[in-house]
């Protein structure tokens, strides 16, 4: 008895070095993640097209200030820096900043200071008309209230006070108001497979 317990932390180091082994064995040769859009279902650039999007580079969505949480613009992709990358989860649309932080885009209630009653701005947390669900027909993005009143995925590109193009919408049928332009917004690359 006494034989078997001088031997015995020799064997706990035996037994532990083996489920060292085991585990390494069963990692080997198995490939990492490349990159977020291979763990997020449906991540992509949103493309728009439309006269807002006129002009030999394509135009994305994209942050207004990208060193802080700002309104949403569109911006072409003649820029040195890549344009962000979107998803929908749960009915709510997403941008995705890095591995660690993403941002719900916004619907905002804009009647206060613009034509258009909605705008797209981006938050740290859900606020503004948060009723409302985000959707793809296709490879187009829409919006949709309850009651089913939706912008039909027309978005307006508008020059605002501030210099900025930024992007609205409405739920019912309007004419672009001065210094807007109509647009829809699209996703070509988006993984659409059911997981």
């Amino acid at each position: 008895m006494f034989a078997m317990m001088k031997d015995l932390p020799g064997a706990l180091f035996l037994l532990l070095c083996s489920f060292q082994l085991v585990a390494a064995f069963a990692w080997d040769g198995m490939n990492g993640r490349a990159s977020m859009g291979s763990l997020i279902a449906g991540l992509s650039q949103i493309e728009a097209k439309g006269p807002s999007a006129s002009g030999s580079w394509s135009k994305y969505l994209d942050i207004q200030d990208p060193d802080k949480i700002s309104n949403l613009t569109i911006v072409s992709a003649a820029g040195k820096r890549q344009s962000p990358l979107f998803y929908i989860n749960q009915e709510q649309l997403y941008l995705l900043v890095n591995e660690t932080t993403v941002y719900p885009v916004n619907v905002q209630n804009s009647t206060a200071y613009h034509d258009l009653p909605m705008q797209l701005v981006l938050g740290d947390k859900r606020d503004g008309i948060t009723t409302g669900k985000w959707f793809w027909k296709t490879t187009q993005l829409y919006y949709e209230l309850p009651g089913g009143k939706s912008n039909d995925g027309l978005y307006f590109k508008c020059l605002t006070e501030s210099g900025w193009f930024n992007v609205f919408m409405s739920n019912v049928g309007v004419m672009p108001p001065h210094g807007c332009s109509y647009m829809s917004l699209h996703s070509f690359i988006r993984d659409t497979k059911k997981r």
